[in-house]
């Protein structure tokens, strides 16, 4: 008798973990799906163009960022601090 209530509560508890685990592999589904569609939608607020980058790709960079931002200012920087002396 012992040992039909020990596989029982056994069978119990891995129908319940089969259950749980259904429920989270959908939740995570559905939300991997919606973070992926939010990502792909935003727009990057900043480019950073290094000396890796040919004439060309810079110039592409610029008007890809141009057109994603109609206000956009440019700012260009050698990347070396100024002495404040």
């Amino acid at each position: 008798m012992k040992d039909i209530i020990l596989i029982a509560a056994v069978l119990g508890a891995f129908g319940f973990g089969y259950f749980l685990m259904t429920r989270l592999d959908r939740f995570l589904g559905e939300n991997r799906t919606t973070v992926k569609s939010a990502t792909q939608k935003k727009v990057p607020s900043c480019v950073m163009l290094t000396e890796e980058l040919s004439e060309e790709e810079i110039v592409e960079e610029i008007r890809c960022f141009r057109e994603a931002h109609k206000g956009a200012y440019i700012l260009l920087c050698d990347g070396t601090e100024k002495d404040a002396s």
